[in-house]
């Protein structure tokens, strides 16, 4: 029976040899069934390896094979994966991503069993910014009311597409407006091309604007690339401005006894005009509380309605736009009619007057109206408002704003109201108290901020500042994108809630959504560029094929260097070895006294002896032949040897053959060799020489020299065999009469 101690060891053995045994169709990765292999671009050549399956198995312990696939293929021996069609990880016409990643399926069976196991091989495809952003035109126009409140949508966002693939930041796109000359006028979202109005618009100032918008991706990797629009606002014109007259108060004299159905000669006369391009068709109306005058509404024309009586009434005109009876300018016309005086003044129904008004309330608006009580009926009041220029007063009473008020800047207005009849006048205080509404988007102290951290959970890596001008507003912070990776506080605090594997990018746009709570509610973004450390972790296949490319790589480097060190050294052998034997015949050349110049020749006297034997003799020292007729070469004018013979019958030419010889000291050499001569085949005095072998070769000259010893002209060849000549009959001379002397012919090599 086994003891427990013996049961408990047989068990760790088992264990420990069940652990020790590894399937061979598992890869030597965390994870056995699937290998990831990440960081491949789509430009990945074909053919290339990606990679090599990590396989528990050795050679010849599995069998491998894979199910078909277009875009990767398995060697079973090699184990290499390698590309064999084009990646393409951009989007579709429908802007959807072609492809993200691709899975090879492969079936693993052990050695000597039926067991399969399968294997799945998952690339990831990294996108290459290779597309610039697109818009569907390049060109827009709109026409734009000048009358357009600030603040509105002027352009809606249209569709730009980038058909680079997501992920990597090359489809994220951001907008901006470029510099120019109407840039200020135009804001622009920096997610979408949403453009709004930030200043008025005045079609009698600017008729056009032009801005120019760029969309700019933001790739990972490389230089983002961009693409740009234009957008023309055409500014056209409303019916905004009131007919203006050209004075604003007309004055004139009439005597109390003018007649009525007189015409009032009014000196400038009374005009006005449309404050618009329209060109509105203008009437005229006259108030006249007693009736005394009447003005044609066409022509402006003012005659007398009634019998006049002593006073200065100041009456009021209006031009009316006969299409748009809301707008009316207001003019005085003041007349002085000699006569009787007045009697009691002007007096306002209330001390104080007090009015509110919103600070967007438009210019034209009655922002309150004043009562004036006058106790002598036969004149008409004048109002007057002191230095003030965001309001007016009209001859009815009514205070007018007559420029954009601003809660921010000013809230309250106090100013003092005059009313006059020419005699007597009264003034009361006006105060118009402003009330703010929410026309301020928060203001973001910088929109763009670029942060470098490393990737730990909860850490707080910037802030962004806002602020708002409008009072008693409270800003509300919220993150736009990667909401899952990244938070921020009511505070602008910016920080990292993902762990540290979250982070698969190196680099992420966060936009943060600033908004205020006032009615309507207003936004404002800023983008935070996060960088981290570059991740440093690599599948390790990928690392031994590098080195063991990098080693192959050296290992050629040191071959070619080895292949053109040889080449060099032979070049430059070569280059010595002939200098060698061109020094080497040169100094031959010198040392037997060859000369390029070839042989002279100089003419001598006849010989007297026709029965001379004749010797060519290179026997001796060469001597300089200083007495030269001319040059020549063989090609042009051969050997000819001319001995001028005494005949009985006159003097004669023997054409002699002759033979030539490398002259040195061990001329004897030559004695027994083939040398090539110059043949004869005819006697004549006259006859020029001709080659029979054919072999002209040699640059030679002619020489002639003159005797001393008598008869004999002697030119011996070295030996005691002279060569036979091709003279017309043979000369024979006793050998005792042959003299050995200098040769008469001189060759140069």
């Amino acid at each position: 029976m086994k003891t427990p101690l013996t049961l408990l060891l047989i068990f760790m053995v088992r264990l420990r040899c069940t652990a020790a045994i590894v399937d061979p169709c598992t890869f030597s990765t965390e994870f056995m069934y699937d290998l990831f292999i990440s960081g491949i671009p789509e430009n990945q050549p074909v053919g290339s390896v990606i990679a090599v399956l990590p396989l528990n198995g050795g050679q010849g312990e599995v069998t491998l094979t894979q199910t078909p696939n277009p875009y990767l293929h398995l060697d079973p021996i090699s184990r290499n994966i390698s590309i064999t069609k084009e990646l393409d990880t951009d989007k579709d016409d429908n802007g959807n991503k072609m492809m993200s990643d691709i899975i090879l399926q492969v079936m693993c069976i052990p050695s000597g069993t039926t067991r399969k196991s399968s294997l799945t091989v998952r690339v990831l495809l990294e996108d290459i910014n290779e597309h610039r952003p697109m818009f569907p035109k390049n060109h827009y126009i709109i026409n734009l009311p000048e009358d357009t409140p600030v603040d509105t949508v002027v352009f809606h966002a249209v569709s730009v597409t980038d058909r680079d693939g997501g992920d990597t930041g090359n489809d994220n796109i951001r907008y901006s407006i470029l510099s120019g000359s109407y840039s200020s006028y135009f804001d622009i979202h920096v997610l979408k091309t949403e453009i709004t109005l930030k200043k008025p618009l005045d079609y009698e100032s600017v008729h056009s604007m032009t801005i120019e918008i760029e969309a700019k991706d933001n790739p990972k990797y490389g230089e983002p690339l961009s693409s740009k629009a234009f957008l023309t606002f055409n500014i056209t014109d409303v019916d905004d401005l009131n007919p203006k007259f050209t004075n604003d108060t007309y004055t004139v004299r009439l005597d109390a006894d003018t007649l009525p159905g007189s015409l009032v000669r009014i000196n400038p006369p009374i005009r006005a005009n449309d404050g618009d391009s329209l060109n509105a068709s203008i009437k005229y109306e006259l108030f006249d509380p007693k009736n005394r005058f009447v003005i044609d509404a066409t022509t402006a024309e003012v005659s007398v309605n009634d019998k006049l009586s002593e006073g200065q009434p100041t009456l009021v005109l209006k031009a009316i736009q006969r299409d748009n009876p809301i707008r009316q300018g207001v003019a005085l016309l003041q007349i002085i009619i000699i006569g009787q005086g007045n009697s009691l003044g002007p007096s306002f129904a209330q001390p104080r007057y007090h009015a509110v008004v919103s600070e967007n309330e438009a210019v034209g608006t009655t922002v309150i109206t004043v009562t004036v009580n006058d106790y002598d009926q036969w004149n008409s009041l004048r109002y007057s408002i002191g230095l003030q220029e965001h309001f007016a007063v009209n001859n009815n009473g009514d205070i007018l704003i007559t420029k954009e008020l601003d809660y921010e800047e000013q809230n309250q207005f106090v100013f003092n109201l005059t009313a006059s009849d020419e005699f007597y006048s009264a003034w009361t205080t006006i105060t118009v108290s402003v009330t703010d509404v929410n026309d301020n988007r928060p203001e973001i102290v910088q929109r763009e901020i670029t942060v470098n951290t490393e990737r730990v959970q909860g850490a707080e890596i910037t802030v962004v500042e806002a602020v708002d001008r409008d009072p008693n507003s409270s800003l509300t912070f919220s993150v736009v994108t990667h909401k899952s990776l990244f938070a921020v506080s009511q505070q602008g605090v910016v920080s990292l809630t993902g762990s540290k594997d979250d982070y698969v990018l190196d680099e992420y746009s966060v936009v943060i959504s600033v908004k205020d709570n006032g009615s309507p509610q207003l936004e404002s973004v800023a983008v935070v560029t996060v960088a981290f450390p570059a991740r440093l972790t690599k599948n390790t296949s990928s690392l031994d094929m590098a080195s063991s490319n990098d080693l192959i790589a050296i290992i050629l480097g040191i071959v070619a260097a080895l292949l053109l060190f040889v080449i060099i050294f032979l070049i430059v052998y070569i280059i010595r070895r002939r200098q060698y034997v061109e020094e080497q015949l040169d100094r031959a050349k010198i040392r037997q006294g060859m000369d390029p110049r070839g042989l002279t020749y100089q003419r001598g006297g006849p010989s007297p002896d026709p029965s001379s034997h004749i010797d060519i003799n290179f026997d001796g020292e060469l001597g300089e032949t200083s007495d030269v007729d001319s040059h020549t070469t063989i090609q042009d004018n051969p050997l000819k040897y001319r001995l001028a013979t005494a005949r009985q019958n006159g003097v004669g030419d023997i054409q002699i053959e002759t033979a030539v010889v490398p002259y040195d000291d061990n001329y004897n050499d030559y004695q027994n060799s083939n040398m090539r001569t110059f043949h004869v085949e005819e006697i004549s005095s006259n006859s020029d020489t001709s080659d029979s072998t054919g072999d002209s070769n040699k640059m030679l000259m002619e020489k002639y020299r003159k005797t001393t010893s008598g008869n004999t002209n002697s030119l011996s060849w070295a030996g005691s065999n002279p060569p036979s000549s091709t003279f017309g009959s043979d000369i024979i001379v006793p050998e005792e009469q042959i003299k050995k002397e200098r040769p008469e012919i001189t060759v140069y090599f």
